[in-house]
Parts: C-alpha cells; structure tokens; sequence
C-alpha cells in the first residue's frame, strides 16, 4: 500500500508553514512607521504619529468637520456637507490612502515609511 504523505510531503509542508509565519510576524510588533496629514485649503495643518497615539481623540480642523484618531487608524467622524462621502470612506490605516471632504475643503493622507511599492485591493 503506498503512503499518503512521504518524508518530502511534511518537509514541504513544515517549511510552507514556517516561512507564512515569518511574513506575519512584522504585523504584530505593532510599528508601522505611519503618519498622517492633515491638509486643510491646501496647506499641511497637522502631522499625527499613529503610533504614537495612545488613546483615541478627536479633533475638529474647521467648524462643522471632525476627524477621529486611534492608534495606527483615522478618519472622518463628522461632516457638515450633504453627501458624506468622507465619514462613508471609513477608516484609513495604510500607506497611500486618502480621503476628502471637498467642501470643507480638508483632504487626510496617511504616509509611511515601510518599502511597499504598490497596494492592490
């Protein structure tokens, strides 16, 4: 009778298993080098440190419009325009991302440090 699994199979499978973990460790130290702008008519108002935040806030950059901030993540809690768009854009928690409330004229960007040269959703 022939065997399911041979010597080569679980050594395959071990060194699969092994290397998936080492790609997921860096997610948990909990660093990732994120910073976000906050730019209101054009001009950089505010630079956050997201992990440098401790405990969540928020903050209004203009009357009518509120940004909420936690750790590694940000986003738009209020707005005064009629659409919403920027609260229904959610939270923003990675490199490249972006939202804007056009009429209040505020645009959230979040830069990083890390070397990915692309996102793909």
């Amino acid at each position: 009778m022939k065997k399911l699994f041979g010597k080569t199979d679980l050594l395959i499978t071990v060194a699969v298993l092994v290397l998936s973990l080492l790609l997921f460790i860096p997610s948990l130290s909990g660093d990732t080098g994120l910073t976000a702008q906050i730019i209101v008519d054009g001009e950089i108002t505010e630079e956050i440190d997201l992990d440098a935040v401790e405990k969540a806030y928020s903050f209004s950059p203009k009357d009518g419009t509120e940004i909420e901030v936690a750790r590694g993540r940000l986003r738009f809690s209020d707005a005064c325009c009629r659409d919403e768009l920027c609260i229904a854009r959610g939270w923003l928690s990675a490199k490249g991302q972006t939202s804007a409330c056009l009429p209040e004229r505020i645009v959230i960007t979040i830069k990083g440090t890390d070397n990915t040269d692309m996102m793909t959703y």
